[in-house]
């Protein structure tokens, strides 16, 4: 996995998707839970990305089908976890997936398969990758609030990475430089 480097960052604007990723419209969770996390306040119909105001927001695109995707699902599972009980990341940094091309059902069965345990989202109709063209899965994507409202996007590589404490400190640096 290629990582950028702190020159990349004068060029954050400039990433694929930057445009794009404010536009992508998820189905706002049943669960109050996964409301709560993401900290959406309405209860039905449709939110886009900006809406979640967290300081660095990680998108995994996958499809349940990809075996790298399954490959890699223990390792996000790390990530989520060293997130979640590291002090600095816990209040500051989430997590969601996008299953491109897959049903809701097919996103359901990935998460009790792989015990994935943050918010996973169906990308049934390919919107998501019709946007976001020519990605490959596993793909993520590191944002971190631009200040007018919306996310800049620090980071997008598609393959998996292989130690999640890296990837974690990556996306808390990279996110420094756009602040």
């Amino acid at each position: 996995m290629i990582f950028l480097s702190s020159a990349d960052l004068l060029c954050a604007d400039d990433l694929k998707y930057s445009k794009e990723i404010g536009t992508i419209k998820l189905n706002v969770p049943d669960d109050q839970t996964v409301r709560n996390y993401l900290g959406i306040k309405q209860k039905e119909g449709q939110f886009i990305l900006p809406q979640i105001r967290q300081g660095i927001l990680i998108v995994e695109i996958f499809n349940m089908y990809c075996p790298h995707c399954q490959h890699y699902a223990p390792k996000v599972n790390e990530l989520y976890s060293k997130i979640n009980t590291r002090p600095d990341t816990k209040d500051n940094v989430i997590m969601l997936g996008i299953g491109v091309g897959n049903s809701p059902f097919e996103v359901n069965f990935f998460r009790k398969k792989y015990n994935i345990a943050f918010p996973l989202f169906d990308d049934k109709g390919y919107s998501v990758a019709n946007r976001l063209d020519g990605l490959l899965t596993p793909h993520f994507i590191g944002m971190s609030l631009d200040g007018k409202g919306g996310y800049r996007v620090i980071y997008s590589q598609s393959g998996g990475f292989e130690d999640a404490d890296e990837f974690l400190n990556n996306m808390l640096k990279l996110s420094s430089g756009t602040k």
